[in-house]
């Protein structure tokens, strides 16, 4: 993968040894050495313990091939050394806004709160918290999108040309053999 144009704006900083780095980025050089030496002693037997890199098939299809046993740790130990700013941001969430199978909003009593919905990132999520792989979020954010719109349609147009019909009245007792459901 190319680097200069990373390199020359600073995104990407590569230095000739950890400490360098550590000074070229602003950071601890003694609690990056430190960092690396735990790391290091793991990864010489292609181990994580901290983060459990290539812990799953799906991790070890992402690693490099040619690293057995594990193809996402090996040791970081050969001169230079690059560092990259890591902002942590949102990427999806499963504790977001309780909705139904319509995508209408729920409140305590399961009952829809009418004129809202939401879908994607702001409702809960239909996987429970876990993340099987990237993309995960636009699927169901597709989805529920689609549900929401079919039945924001479907009441818009009921609402336009079919008016509500009045409640029925009460039958007697007596009338229940002559309903069509009780007749054969």
């Amino acid at each position: 993968m190319p680097t200069r144009a990373f390199l020359s704006s600073g995104y990407i900083k590569r230095a000739n040894s950890p400490r360098a780095l550590a000074l070229a980025c602003g950071i601890d050089a003694d609690e990056l050495e430190r960092t690396l030496r735990v790391f290091n002693a793991s990864a010489r037997h292609r181990q994580d313990p901290q983060f459990q890199r290539g812990a799953d098939a799906y991790q070890r299809f992402n690693g490099t091939a040619d690293h057995f046993p594990n193809p996402c740790v090996a040791p970081l130990e050969q001169p230079p050394s690059y560092a990259v700013r890591v902002v942590p941001g949102e990427l999806g969430t499963f504790a977001g806004i309780a909705t139904n199978a319509h995508a209408q909003v729920i409140d305590g009593d399961d009952a829809a709160l009418a004129g809202l919905d939401a879908v994607g990132n702001d409702a809960v999520s239909v996987i429970g918290g876990t993340y099987p792989g990237a993309g995960i979020t636009i699927g169901p954010a597709m989805t529920f999108g689609h549900l929401a719109a079919r039945h924001l349609a479907a009441s818009r147009k009921g609402a336009r040309s079919v008016p509500t019909p009045p409640p029925a009245p009460a039958q007697p007792a007596s009338s229940a053999s002559s309903s069509p459901i009780a007749s054969s």
